[in-house]
């Protein structure tokens, strides 16, 4: 478990890398579905993980903040939308 925890925080590195370049990969068809998807497997992790303190720390830390960019992602797609 403590691999799937490390190898999500090395995938959720690159997500924030996308997201700070504005990749077309993060924001395609199926680059938001995957982005939920380790955001799920990043809960699922923390809960299971029975290890040390600072890899359930990182881990929830790590999945937290790519809900907040998922959010943030969202309102600036619905407000560049919404402009004339």
């Amino acid at each position: 478990m403590k691999f799937l925890a490390w190898s999500l925080l090395l995938f959720h590195l690159v997500i924030l890398i996308f997201w700070i370049a504005n990749s077309g990969y993060l924001f395609s068809f199926f680059g938001v579905p995957v982005w939920i998807v380790s955001i799920a497997l990043g809960l699922v992790a923390y809960k299971q993980i029975k290890e040390t303190a600072i890899v359930k720390k990182l881990i929830i830390g790590s999945s937290f903040f790519m809900i907040f960019l998922l959010l943030v992602a969202a309102l600036i797609h619905f407000t560049v939308k919404s402009m004339p």
